[in-house]
């Protein structure tokens, strides 16, 4: 039973795949965890305070320009959608290319998407981005912790040969109180989905600072990739292209 709250995190699970993954999952689950994902980006991702870091202050410099960002395992879209939203806000000229590699979840991203013309799908594996393009900002939020290693590497040469001014990778912290709140979370609020079981094996891929920062020292020693730790419970990778770059441990912002 006390597995169940505190499971060994020694080191990353890249064996289990979660239930979201098999091709038979059952539909109407897997269309109730993608839209709770809004929720849950919502409350525990960073994500909004990340971008607006990172990405809204370096094109407010130059306002009036279009700027284009690749959102990478874009799911159903709700990070995209928030983007977009406060880019109009800020009357900003931004163009989103929204990539996922799973058929079953594109109707959903479509339906979402109807009212952002900003936003295009594309449907089509992260390690084969090359034949995208160039973008100015790429973007993942839970996303690397599905990767293996020697795959983690053949992406992030890919993203970095093709993002023109910076990229932020959002991810989780494998920590025992993460995995203890998030399997609370889940029990009480994620029902009739699959967060219970996938949030917590997530939980149990992702990374330790120290892991990624040896990581990045070995494979990437000249890259200037900035690895830090920010609340809550989450391992941030930025690199910019600019002189400095921006500090990735403010205070958490709302979504």
């Amino acid at each position: 039973m006390l597995d169940y709250f505190f499971p060994d995190l020694r080191t990353r699970n890249t064996t289990e795949k979660e239930k979201l993954e098999h091709p038979d999952a059952d539909m109407q689950r897997l269309r109730h965890t993608i839209r709770q994902f809004k929720l849950i980006n919502c409350l525990f991702s960073a994500s909004s305070r990340l971008l607006r870091t990172h990405f809204f202050t370096v094109m407010e410099s130059e306002p009036e320009r279009m700027y284009t960002l690749l959102d990478v395992g874009s799911g159903g879209c709700d990070i995209a959608i928030w983007a977009v939203r406060e880019a109009r806000q800020r009357g900003l000229k931004l163009n989103i290319t929204a990539l996922d590699n799973d058929a079953r979840i594109l109707p959903i991203a479509y339906q979402a998407i109807r009212d952002y013309p900003e936003i295009r799908i594309v449907e089509g594996n992260a390690l084969e981005i090359s034949r995208l393009g160039s973008f100015d900002f790429v973007f993942s939020n839970h996303f690397l912790h599905h990767l293996a290693w020697d795959d983690i590497k053949t992406f992030l040469e890919r993203i970095i040969a093709q993002t023109r001014l910076a990229f932020v990778m959002n991810d989780l912290k494998r920590s025992n109180w993460a995995y203890l709140g998030f399997t609370i979370y889940s029990t009480v609020l994620a029902r009739r989905s699959f967060h219970s079981h996938d949030g917590r094996l997530s939980i149990r891929r992702a990374f330790l600072l120290e892991e990624f920062r040896d990581f990045l020292l070995m494979n990437f020693p000249n890259a200037e990739i900035q690895v830090v730790e920010t609340y809550p419970a989450r391992i941030v990778l930025v690199h910019s292209t600019l002189e400095e770059l921006s500090p990735a441990t403010s205070p958490l912002g709302m979504c």
